[in-house]
């Protein structure tokens, strides 16, 4: 199916999706792009938002409205890992939002605050930190990944 323009009732229900996890998207045009029972929302001519079994907020999306919620920091040794689509192991990071809990979706940002990738917590933010081993997040979204080479 071609790229067309959602519905402002679309628009309005993806915006509702987002906002559980501290995403405002803009009040501006979207598009949307679906193939084989995946959709992609573009803004400006950007992927934004993938939707399959989820909705994902994308690497554009995220490192342009600079969410402040769900965000997990590590350091800089762990990101060439983390964008060739390794999961997250507790001992890189440095700093994550203390409401995040066990399931949740996350974001993980480098430490100049650029976003890297999109994951869910195998733990919860005081456990994670608190014990400080294993493996702690396991990515849904990393540059390269099938939602970029599908639809940039």
């Amino acid at each position: 199916m071609a790229r067309h323009f959602v519905s402002k009732r679309d628009a309005k229900t993806l915006r509702d999706a987002l906002a559980p996890l501290g995403i405002s998207l803009p009040d501006v045009s979207i598009e949307i792009d679906e193939r084989k029972g995946e959709k992609c929302f573009f803004v400006n001519g950007k992927p934004y938002v993938y939707v399959s079994d989820r909705t994902i907020p994308t690497l554009f999306l995220l490192n342009e409205l600079q969410p402040e919620l769900m965000y997990v920091t590590v350091d800089d040794g762990a990101v060439p890992h983390i964008i060739n689509g390794a999961n997250v192991f507790a001992q890189g990071i440095t700093q994550m939002d203390p409401e995040i809990k066990e399931n949740s979706m996350v974001f993980i940002r480098n430490s100049r605050n650029q976003y890297v990738a999109v994951g869910i917590s195998k733990k919860s933010a005081s456990d994670i930190m608190g014990d400080k081993k294993g493996e702690a997040i396991i990515l849904i979204h990393f540059p390269g990944d099938k939602i970029m080479k599908t639809f940039t």
